[in-house]
C-alpha cells in the first residue's frame, strides 16, 4: 500500500467515525402556566385566571439516553388570589430523563424526551391577617415529556409538559381534603455545558 493510500484511508477513518459520547450538563429557567386537576380545568381558563409558573431544571445526561434532573417549579396564586389572602404551591422532584439525542451531543440538534419521577409538593393558602391558614407539604410524583432544541452547542430552548399528583390528601380545607393533581406547561432556555 502506497504512503498516499495510507493517509486518505486514515483521513476517511478520522472522518467517518463518530466522535465519542460525553455528558451533557444543563441548567433550564423556565415559565409556565398550571392547568388542570385541582388548578383549572382548561388551559385557556388557567392563562385568563394567571396561574403561571416559574422555576428551574438542573439536569445530567450521561453519554447516552439516560440521565437526571432536578425541577424546581414556583407557583404564586395557585388556587387564585382574592382581596383578602393568596395561595401558592411550590413543587420540587427527582427525575429519571430518557432523552435521544439527534443530531448529537453538541451542535445544532433535537433532543425528544421523556421522564418520571418523585418529589415533594408544598401548598399555602392564607388570607392578609394570617388567620387562616393552611400549609402542607405532601410526597408527590411526576411524568412527562417535550423535547430541546439547540441552536449549538451552549444554547437552546425547552417544551415541556408534566403531570404532579400528590400521594397524600391535603388538609387545606374540609370540603377539598383531596389529593392535589394538575399539570405543568412550560418553555424554558436551556444553557448547556
Amino acid at each position: 500500500m502506497s504512503l498516499r493510500r495510507a493517509i486518505v484511508m486514515s483521513l476517511l477513518v478520522g472522518v467517518l467515525t463518530p466522535a465519542a459520547a460525553h455528558a451533557d450538563a444543563m441548567i433550564i429557567p423556565f415559565l409556565g402556566v398550571n392547568f388542570g386537576g385541582s388548578c383549572c380545568s382548561e388551559l385557556g381558563n388557567a392563562i385568563d385566571a394567571k396561574r403561571y409558573d416559574w422555576g428551574a431544571s438542573f439536569t445530567f445526561m450521561g453519554a447516552g439516553v439516560l440521565g437526571f434532573e432536578g425541577d424546581i417549579g414556583y407557583s404564586p396564586d395557585f388556587f387564585g388570589k382574592t382581596d383578602i389572602g393568596g395561595s401558592s404551591v411550590l413543587t420540587a422532584t427527582g427525575n429519571l430523563v430518557v432523552g435521544i439525542p439527534i443530531g448529537g451531543q453538541s451542535g445544532v440538534g433535537v433532543r425528544p424526551y421523556a421522564l418520571v419521577g418523585l418529589g415533594v409538593v408544598r401548598t399555602k393558602v392564607d388570607n392578609f391577617s394570617n388567620v387562616l391558614s393552611f400549609d402542607n407539604s405532601k410526597v408527590a410524583w411526576d411524568f412527562g415529556g417535550g423535547v430541546m432544541f439547540f441552536f449549538g452547542t451552549n444554547v437552546g430552548v425547552r417544551a415541556d409538559v408534566r403531570y404532579f399528583r400528590t400521594f397524600g390528601t391535603l388538609d387545606l380545607l374540609p370540603q377539598v381534603g383531596d389529593r392535589l393533581d394538575f399539570a405543568r406547561g412550560s418553555a424554558g432556555l436551556i444553557l448547556r455545558f
